[in-house]
């Protein structure tokens, strides 16, 4: 299969385009290189470097190519970020979408899978919600998600949407760009102090990219359309989180408090039993075995 992936130098782009080559697939990785890195590619894997967000940069990217599939991750991802740039996460997030479904569209491609939220699109979470659930977002890149996934949605080429919960794992960066668990990492690897916003009892579903990498797969393998939840069903909270790290890589330097953030969910978790139940996809990796396996790198 020939597939194109968005994003494909980001976090959780290039452990994608990793397992679709595994499997043998011929895979194109195409990146603006804003947050992504032609270092987590193979060097075989070919990088188109073009923004989703210009359409006329993205179909010169990849001009004379044919795919089979194509898998859409590219975006902004910061919630904070979201509220104070609304106009470049609408332009990534929304219109880049919409680009990518008209190349599919042009392309006929046979499947095109959309990688969206689940963090950020239920709001609070006081039960793990099902797809069923009403989406709430309260921040721009909830909404914006929301935005694009009725495009998808609407596209004529057979899609599915994929709506992650906490994503972790090898390559996700360790600076501010990146996820706590990543942030974490870091700080204990370089011995600086952890900092904890809020008093630490914020909960989230933290589901690991190998996981979602399996879930892609098995999206382009069969028939499922519409919406699937993609998480562990598991709320853990920032101070257990702090526990469980503790427990695998030993104390860290020091823990900061600081004031809690604005527009931050309190409890974010996913049911992901629709794809369990369907066949689609369940999640293999508990929290602590996916630590152990970060702790230990590449």
């Amino acid at each position: 299969m020939q597939v194109l992936v968005t994003g494909g130098a980001g976090f959780v782009g290039s452990n994608i385009v990793d397992a679709l080559a595994a499997r043998g697939d011929d895979v194109v990785a195409l990146d603006d290189l804003s947050t992504g890195d032609r270092g987590n590619l193979a060097p075989r894997i070919p990088l188109r470097v073009a923004s989703v967000a210009d359409r006329s940069s993205l179909e010169n990217a990849v001009k004379g190519e044919a795919f089979d599939a194509i898998v859409h991750c590219a975006s902004k991802t910061k919630v904070v970020e979201s509220m104070e740039q609304p106009d470049l996460y609408r332009a990534v997030i929304v219109d880049g979408t919409r680009h990518v479904v008209q190349l599919a569209e042009r392309l006929r491609v046979r499947m095109l899978v959309n990688i969206s939220t689940g963090g950020a699109m239920y709001g609070e979470t006081p039960v793990c919600a099902s797809e069923r659930t009403p989406a709430r977002p309260d921040s721009n890149y909830g909404r914006f998600k929301l935005e694009a996934e009725s495009i998808v949605a609407a596209s004529t080429v057979p899609s599915i949407t994929l709506r992650l919960a906490n994503a972790y794992g090898l390559r996700q960066r360790r600076d501010l760009e990146g996820g706590v668990i990543a942030i974490f990492l870091g700080c204990w690897q370089r011995r600086e102090p952890l900092t904890i916003f809020g008093d630490g009892t914020a909960e989230r579903d933290y589901v690991h990219v190998d996981d979602i990498a399996t879930a892609v797969l098995s999206s382009l393998e069969g028939t499922w359309r519409g919406v699937y939840n993609v998480g562990t069903g598991v709320a853990t909270s920032v101070n257990e989180l702090v526990r469980v790290m503790t427990e695998v890589l030993g104390p860290p330097a020091a823990i900061h408090r600081a004031p809690a953030r604005p527009v931050e969910t309190r409890r974010s978790c996913v049911d992901a039993s629709k794809a369990a139940r369907e066949g689609l996809w369940q999640p293999a990796t508990a929290l602590r075995a996916g630590l152990e396996r970060l702790g230990r790198g590449p």
